[in-house]
Parts: C-alpha cells; structure tokens; sequence
C-alpha cells in the first residue's frame, strides 16, 4: 500500500539563520519524477541564503504545491511523495 509524506520548509529556518519568509527559487524534479531520499528536490532563497530542499523519502513526486517564485514560510507544505509501503 502506497502512503504520501509531505515535503516541507522547515528545514530552511534553521540553515538561514533565523530568516523568516522565503521564496521558491526552482524546482529541480517535476510532478510524476521518481525521487530517492536526500535528492535535492527545489532551493528556496531567504534574505540571508538560498536553501535546498531535500526529498524526506523515496518514491514519486506526487503533487507540487508551491510554485516558482511563490513565498513560503517554515513548515509550509511544498509537494507531496507518494511512497511503496
């Protein structure tokens, strides 16, 4: 049975050193692209320095819910993975 893990920006506050509100630069995989755990998946820039974000599981890209160029703060909801198992 396939399960879906959520991939966030929380990591992002913590590696910019306190920065707040971030933009999506670029997303590095497409909707429906397998990805492996630890692929870099999209880079986000805040006011300090430009993030990568990194695929918490293998599996699918299932569904990208912030767009290029969209603002996003920590713990906001980027894409969705669908995983086997």
């Amino acid at each position: 049975m396939s399960r879906l893990v959520d991939v966030t920006a929380e990591a992002y506050e913590e590696q910019a050193e306190g920065a707040c509100e971030a933009i999506l630069l670029f997303w590095y995989v497409n909707e429906g692209d397998a990805v492996v755990a630890d692929q870099d998946l999209a880079e986000i820039e805040t006011a300090k320095a430009v993030v990568v974000v990194k695929a918490p599981a293998s599996g699918v890209l299932a569904e990208v819910q912030v767009r290029e160029g969209d603002a996003v703060l920590p713990g906001d909801k980027l894409a969705v993975i669908r995983t086997d198992g």
